[in-house]
């Protein structure tokens, strides 16, 4: 399941074109260890820049600096850009925090209680108005990786699809040279005092948990 996370990954954060149909009947072992994907005929493509944005809103959210999450949000086409102003106090960004903390627990949507969620979104969507919006490209995201940890929970109820991005994000962040991506690593890092040059202190477990995803990346 690894080799297939981490090839999705690439997809999407690299060669920019995602297969969006993973089930199990078009994900085939080959006799010497490859995974071979059939049926590409729902893809999805995704520009340079919007893959550097989701990588720096990886790292955001890992490392709760919930300050960016409204550019990101902005930036990913998740709010439009009429509505630019009214993220900060939206609440939008309490709601997703939440969601990504049980998501990294294990279980799948299992984990989530579904009902509050809605429920927060409702309130949203009554105090602010159509705020939030799911962008064509981040559908066919959800289809396809869904589908993966659906895979990966029916060999391990706990299953973490947060934690089993971990091996190709620590890869990226530490490999990749661009400046936003060190900007990335630096906010994965130090967290959201990254910016503070003489009070930012290196969060350790973070550094560690980057050299073990690094060294548990299998391609």
């Amino acid at each position: 399941c690894s080799i297939a996370m981490n090839t999705y990954l690439t997809m999407m954060l690299e060669t920019g074109v995602l297969h969006c149909d993973p089930h199990p009947g078009n994900l085939l072992r080959t006799p010497d260890g490859q995974l071979c994907i059939l049926d590409w005929g729902m893809v999805t493509r995704l520009e340079p820049d919007l893959q550097i944005t989701l990588i720096e809103h990886m790292a955001h959210l890992t490392s709760a600096d919930y300050a960016e999450i409204p550019r990101d949000l902005l930036l990913l086409g998740f709010i439009p850009k009429e509505k630019a102003d009214l993220i900060s106090d939206s609440g939008i960004v309490e709601v997703l925090a939440d969601i990504y903390g049980a998501w990294t627990k294990g279980g799948g949507a299992a984990a989530i209680n579904v009902n509050e969620v809605v429920a927060q979104l409702q309130d949203l969507t009554e105090k602010k108005g159509n705020l939030f919006q799911i962008p064509p490209y981040f559908a066919y995201i959800a289809k396809s990786f869904s589908v993966l940890e659906g895979i990966g929970l029916s060999n391990d109820p706990k299953y973490s699809i947060i934690n089993q991005c971990l091996p190709y994000v620590s890869k990226r962040l530490l490999t990749d040279t661009s400046e936003r991506t060190g900007g990335a690593l630096s906010t994965f890092i130090f967290g959201p005092k990254k910016n503070d040059i003489e009070g930012r202190i290196i969060d350790y477990d973070r550094v560690e948990q980057l050299i073990s995803g690094f060294g548990d990346y299998t391609t």
